[in-house]
């Protein structure tokens, strides 16, 4: 390491740093916390606490801070494990864990105000700066041909290509449009590195990222030997199916005592606890009674019955202690009450025992794994990720990333950073608009280190796409791919979607609402509706619903006309059949029938997020992400004519030309009525 490339570390993480806590300042201005009820605790010792989770939340990650507030106040906590309906704090101030009600209050800024703490603990003696600094462009990298050691005969020549660029460069960008198989290619890059000996950590933006990559490993011949070796590990939880690979499912295969011990001495606590908290409320009655014995005349005091007593004792036993004197009673209660107590302490000491097993069992079986898959905020949160290091890092969904955040993640990796994404997609969501948030926070790693991709010999664009009609893909192809793309979509299923309603026969269409919609903003906020708008566009998906479409969706690039569209459906009871949110919710998925709602009318201007103009707009990224998600037909509702005179050289209007010459234009005959 070099003394230059130490200061450049230094600047990166100082930049990193700053960038973020100006980002925490904005979002603590306009976002707010929020609190998650838990519902029983218990002490766990060492300073832990364990406690139950009143409904699964995927908002909490292991590593991350958060308040703990009681009845009797407040106090600061560390989440150490998130597992289902349970959750593991620790805290350096006493919790009475009895003191309800309790609730976790989490704030959305913790995650980067960790991010903060380790970029500040890395270190160039215990790092490999080399790759962060590659990754960013700022260090030299390496190529030399190899051999692939598995077959990848199944793949076409542009995926192959990848896995070959992989295996060959210390760097690479494998560049998946729409469509093209980057999942399935990325599960053949895994396969292949592991067959070579390397250590991978694939992470992720999101967890569902990670559950695509793991149903495509499951399917492959090498996978079920990999699970029960341990060779595959997923942190971090999911509702999908894991397929053994989850953290918790390789603990319990290495040792199974542990966590079954721990399930039934808490059974077994929460039973002590209601026989000890009954038993004190019989000896206080007890103790009521027997006090009145200090007068001489005084009748004698009433004993507990049987059927009392036997929430406190044996059965047998109860009938013995419900014949004698109410004193002989509460002596019998006092010496149980105070075994109970004893059961309890002793009951929890074992908890914490297999507890501690477990969480060191946990690391163990991290550090043997030879390909960890998580989120990236799970890399720099998780505590067995700490210590952990890695040959290759792969970031999947690479474009969407957090630079700081790829940074950390590419300190932990000796020899390869893979970043796989598509930077012609939506980039990472920051809500500052101070120049340096943006710099370095909005944008993705692509445009960073490969302004230009097409050209890049690092570069490796998947160029085959298999989900949309041809007229759709080529409409896809020419705007956003420099016309690279052919296609290799199943054409009886995309031409049988394209040929039934609205529009037969037909795959693109715009329909041109010519000047007969009208754009306000709406009630609440500064978003936009256009209610005529709304309502052909429910038009159209019912008709597209009754037409047979397996799947339909509509996206709109504004939340308050999604809301608007959404109570049309539901009036029309097609909620269950059409999803209907805004763009940002789409990035990943697909469906038979698109229908885009532009919104955009006189007599308000085009909104900024369709306004841009260039080819750094934004716009372009929104769009692509809404027309690439159409298998058979793809819908574009529009005012072509305000958008061609507001903004003539602007995306939208440069889509709608290029849709109108590749597709079928409809014109709306009059507007639709308001619902």
């Amino acid at each position: 390491m070099t003394a230059p490339d130490e200061a450049l570390f230094a600047r990166f993480v100082a930049a990193f740093q700053r960038a973020i806590e100006r980002e925490v300042a904005e979002m603590r201005t306009s976002a707010d916390a929020f609190a998650l009820a838990l519902v029983r605790g218990e002490a766990l010792g060492d300073a832990r606490y364990g406690f139950e989770l009143a409904e699964p939340s995927e908002r909490i990650a292991a590593g991350s801070e958060a308040t703990l507030r009681t009845a009797r106040g407040e106090a600061r906590v560390t989440i150490e494990r998130c597992a289902e309906l349970r959750v593991t704090l620790s805290s350096d101030q006493p919790i009475d864990v009895t003191a309800r009600p309790l609730a976790l209050v989490v704030a959305p800024w913790f995650l980067y105000e960790r991010l903060v703490q380790a970029l500040g603990e890395l270190a160039v003696d215990r790092h490999a700066i080399e790759r962060a600094l590659m990754l960013f462009g700022k260090h030299p990298h390496r190529r030399s041909a190899s051999v692939l050691a598995c077959d990848h005969a199944a793949l076409n020549p542009s995926q192959r290509a990848a896995v070959q660029l992989c295996s060959d460069s210390e760097l690479a960008f494998v560049w998946g449009p729409p469509g093209t198989g980057k999942t399935a290619t990325l599960t053949h890059i895994v396969e292949e590195l592991l067959a070579q000996g390397k250590r991978i950590l694939l992470a992720s933006t999101t967890n569902a990222a990670i559950d695509q990559v793991l149903a495509k490993m499951a399917a492959r011949p090498w996978f079920a030997p990999a699970i029960a070796a341990g060779t595959v590990i997923r942190l971090g939880r999911s509702d999908d199916e894991t397929f053994g690979a989850e953290l918790a499912d390789a603990v319990a295969r290495a040792q199974g005592t542990h966590g079954g011990a721990v399930d039934r001495l808490r059974a077994r606590v929460a039973a002590v606890e209601q026989q000890h908290k009954h038993g004190e409320q019989l000896l206080a009655e007890l103790a009521a009674a027997v006090e009145p014995q200090q007068s001489l005349f005084a009748a004698p005091p009433a004993r507990l019955r049987a059927a009392t007593l036997a929430g406190v004792f044996a059965p047998g036993l109860a009938d013995v202690i419900a014949q004698r004197p109410a004193g002989a009673q509460a002596a019998a209660l006092a010496q149980r009450v105070a075994r109970l107590a004893r059961i309890r302490t002793l009951a929890r000491a074992r908890i914490t025992a297999h507890t501690a097993a477990i969480r060191d069992l946990e690391t163990q079986v991290v550090e043997r794994a030879r390909v960890v898959m998580c989120t990236l905020t799970n890399v720099y949160l998780s505590p067995h990720m700490t210590s952990q290091r890695f040959d290759v890092l792969i970031a999947e969904e690479a474009g969407m990333a957090a630079l700081p955040a790829l940074f950390y993640a590419a300190c932990l990796c000796r020899d390869k950073a893979i970043m796989v994404g598509d930077p012609r997609q939506l980039p990472p969501i920051v809500q500052s608009r101070d120049d340096l948030v943006q710099r370095t926070l909005g944008r993705n790693v692509f445009d960073v280190t490969i302004p230009d991709p097409l050209q890049s010999d690092v570069v490796a664009l998947l160029d085959i796409q298999y989900r949309m009609h041809p007229v759709i893909g080529a409409l896809v192809g020419r705007l956003f791919y420099g016309g690279r793309l052919t296609h290799g979509a199943d054409a009886a299923r995309n031409d049988a979607i394209a040929g039934r309603a609205p529009y037969r026969g037909q795959p693109l269409i715009v329909v041109d609402t010519a000047g007969r919609t009208t754009c306000e903003r709406a009630a609440k906020g500064s978003s936009r509706v256009n209610p005529a708008s709304a309502e052909l566009t429910t038009e159209l998906a019912l008709e597209a619903v009754l037409a047979g479409a397996g799947s339909v969706a509509v996206i709109t690039p504004y939340a308050a006309q999604a809301r608007e569209i959404r109570k049309r459906l539901a009036a029309r009871r097609l909620a269950d059949a059409v999803e209907c949110s805004t763009i940002h919710r789409f990035q990943g998925r697909e469906c038979d029938v698109v229908i885009i709602d532009l919104v955009d009318a006189a007599p308000m201007r085009p909104g900024l997020l369709l306004a841009g103009s260039g080819s750094h707009a934004d716009a372009w990224n929104l769009l692509n992400v809404s027309i690439s998600r159409a298998r058979g037909k793809l819908v574009l509702v529009a005012d072509v004519g305000f958008f061609a005179d507001h903004a003539p050289d602007g995306v939208v209007t440069t889509i709608l030309r290029e849709a109108i010459q590749g597709g079928f234009r409809a014109t709306v005959a009059r507007a639709s009525p308001v619902m």
